[in-house]
């Protein structure tokens, strides 16, 4: 395995580099859907409420990992570091992409003056995610709060672009 690896921000000219890990972990995901999704969170809201997508790369430049961050405001905690769409594939080494992916993450989090951390891990999680929680708990984090999923179907043919099946509501009906 990899004696360093470094954390560095995905921007719009290393989208396409973070497509193999995103492939592999998510099977199915099409470049176009991958280049929809990020392109959003690329963009800067303002300096004091920041989101973006980091990554984890070895020396060669190769991404490991990545995931979704935004400062957010709590209700209880005033700001939060919001982590999500969290990617790490199952390789050897894991556990160690696994430790510098949370480093980044609080490093972040320190810099943006949050309270917390708060991890999520989405519907693609596998088992072998269970172990990300162990791993959590034993660095500090607890199981926090509830979080629900249910997918609607579709009532007409209205979708996105056509491809993905994902019905989207008209523009200027949602936050962003």
């Amino acid at each position: 395995m990899v004696d360093t690896l470094t954390a560095r921000f995905l921007d719009r000219r290393t989208i396409d580099k973070a497509y193999p890990l995103v492939r592999n972990v998510v099977p199915g995901m099409t470049a176009a859907r991958w280049t929809q999704f990020v392109r959003p969170h690329l963009v800067p809201r303002s300096p004091d409420w920041p989101r973006g997508v980091m990554t984890i790369q070895n020396p060669a430049g190769y991404i490991l990992a990545l995931f979704a961050f935004e400062v957010r405001a709590d209700l209880h905690e005033s700001r939060i570091f919001y982590m999500d769409h969290i990617m790490i594939p199952n390789l050897t080494g894991r556990a160690t992409i696994w430790a510098s992916t949370i480093v980044a993450a609080e490093r972040l989090a320190e810099m943006n003056r949050c309270g917390a951390v708060r991890a999520e891990f989405g519907a693609g999680s596998e088992p072998s995610d269970r172990d990300f929680l162990t791993s959590l708990e034993s660095m500090g984090y607890s199981l926090a709060g509830i979080r629900a999923f249910k997918r609607l179907e579709a009532k007409s043919d209205r979708t996105g672009d056509g491809s993905d099946r994902v019905r989207r509501p008209p523009r200027g009906l949602y936050d962003a």
